[in-house]
């Protein structure tokens, strides 16, 4: 579609050009038809006036006498309208200038019949009014001392006519221009006018749209560099604030895992665990992505996040906790949600990382039959992302060193987790964690396990800062305690 939208933009463009270059020649061809008709009428009224004062002074030179049919001067001026005929693209006329009668006329060896007409008394449209022929002459005699030009109309044809006034002759001559062969000259000079400037606005307009499509292939091409080189800075820029992020995340996780000295690498260990069942989930569940993956592992870190607001006498207990301190611990769970909950209103760009986050903190001690806290919720209730969490969090407890216990092996672990298929753990997730066993075990085999004191705490009296196992006293045969 990004290509289809360039191309409709040049050929708009081409559109546009050729739209204003052809109203252009258009208007220029009026204007030009308008200039050469007038130099044109100018030009005819020029040789018109030539012909009739040529006439004139030809006919009056050996005589002076009136012009009537039949006489030498008739036949004198009919044999010069004759000459002027042949050499002249038009006609002349020599009219009775009381009369109108037509007196002599270069058509007359044509058309005889032409004696019996009154051309003479014919409209010459001359600025805007119309008057005989024979009139305008005597006007123009009279004001001008010249001759009278216009348009006259015969037979259904226009021509141009000028004429001029002969009183010792009694007559007025008239020269006749035909307006059709005034309007083919003009078309003449025109249409090479025409020509020239419908190639050259081919030439321009050829030119102009390769010139178009260059310029817009360099724009795309710079604009293109341009994404590319914004997109790679949003990438490094994104990524240099979601490590950041992360480190942060990670260093308040880190704060709040140190007040037990017993979770060492917990955190680090847990993300890997989180990240290889949501990995194997993905197979069967479309809305686990790799953002998901990569926002629940960073997620996973604030699970306990919410021990920073409980008292130091209850974390750092050595003994079984009472039910009221068994209650202070489990806020903790609800303290974390409660405070990922207040950041996540201040920043709602980081809506799917805080919200996992939140979920994670709030209800990863949640179980599939709804005997966990702090909300008691059942199945599916529990986000997903907080069951991927609670069997991760289990695992890592179980098969990590305690000051009270020793690390259990994977094979135990595993035993115990499939035992609660369906009862605390998540079916589907117990089934991921079975696939990828194998996984688990490699990353359980790198935490250490060193060896117990002797004065070790009896399992009567396990350490308090291990929440799970004083939930689950049933545990593994109810000598097990989870972190």
């Amino acid at each position: 579609m990004h290509i289809k939208r360039r191309q409709l933009l040049i050929l708009l463009l081409i559109l546009s050009q050729a739209s204003c270059m052809a109203f252009g020649i258009l208007w220029a061809s009026q204007w030009l038809r308008g200039a050469f008709g007038e130099f044109m009428h100018r030009t005819v009224d020029a040789q018109n006036r030539s012909v009739v004062f040529e006439l004139a002074r030809r006919a009056t030179e050996k005589s002076s006498k009136v012009i009537e049919p039949g006489s030498d001067i008739w036949k004198r001026t009919q044999e010069l309208c004759d000459q002027f005929g042949e050499r002249y693209d038009g006609f002349v006329s020599v009219v009775n200038r009381n009369t109108g009668a037509l007196l002599c006329d270069s058509r007359l060896k044509d058309d005889p019949s032409l004696l019996k007409k009154f051309p003479g008394r014919i409209g010459l449209v001359r600025k805007g009014s119309v008057v005989p022929i024979i009139e305008a002459a005597r006007r123009a005699e009279i004001v001008e001392k010249s001759t009278a030009g216009g348009v006259v109309e015969e037979e259904g044809e226009l021509y141009f006519a000028t004429c001029l006034s002969v009183p010792r002759l009694g007559a007025v001559i008239v020269a006749h221009q035909s307006q059709a062969s005034i309007d083919d000259s003009v078309d003449e000079l025109v249409a090479p006018v025409l020509q020239v400037g419908f190639i050259l606005t081919c030439a321009v307009i050829g030119a102009t749209s390769i010139m178009t499509v260059f310029l817009v292939k360099r724009f795309d091409s710079t604009l293109a560099m341009l994404e590319s080189s914004v997109g790679n800075e949003v990438e490094r820029r994104t990524l240099a604030l979601t490590r950041s992020r992360n480190a942060v995340v990670f260093g308040m996780a880190k704060l709040a895992e140190s007040r037990d000295k017993d979770a060492a690498q917990h955190l680090e260990r847990l993300r890997t665990y989180v990240t290889i069942l949501a990995t194997e989930m993905a197979k069967h569940h479309p809305e686990i992505d790799h953002h998901f993956v990569g926002n629940l592992s960073i997620a996973s870190a604030l699970h306990d996040i919410g021990k920073m607001g409980v008292p130091d006498g209850v974390i750092l207990k050595l003994g079984r906790l009472t039910p009221a301190e068994r209650r202070a611990m489990q806020m903790h769970t609800v303290l974390g949600g409660e405070c990922l909950g207040s950041v996540q209103r201040l920043m709602p760009e980081a809506d799917q990382f805080l919200e996992l986050g939140r979920q994670v903190a709030l209800c990863h001690h949640e179980q599939w039959d709804g005997s966990g806290y702090p909300q008691g919720l059942q199945g599916k209730d529990i986000p997903l992302s907080a069951r991927i969490v609670a069997l991760a969090d289990v695992y890592d407890a179980v098969t990590s060193h305690r000051a009270y216990r020793p690390a259990i092996s994977h094979a135990e672990a595993r035993e115990w987790i499939v035992s609660n298929y369906g009862a605390q753990f998540d079916p589907e997730v117990v089934e991921a964690f079975v696939a990828r066993e194998a996984d688990f075990a490699k990353v359980s085999a790198t935490a250490s396990t060193p060896t117990l004191h002797s004065t070790v705490v009896p399992e009567a009296a396990p350490s308090t800062s291990q929440l799970a196992a004083q939930d689950s006293s049933s545990l593994l045969a109810g000598n097990l305690s989870v972190g």
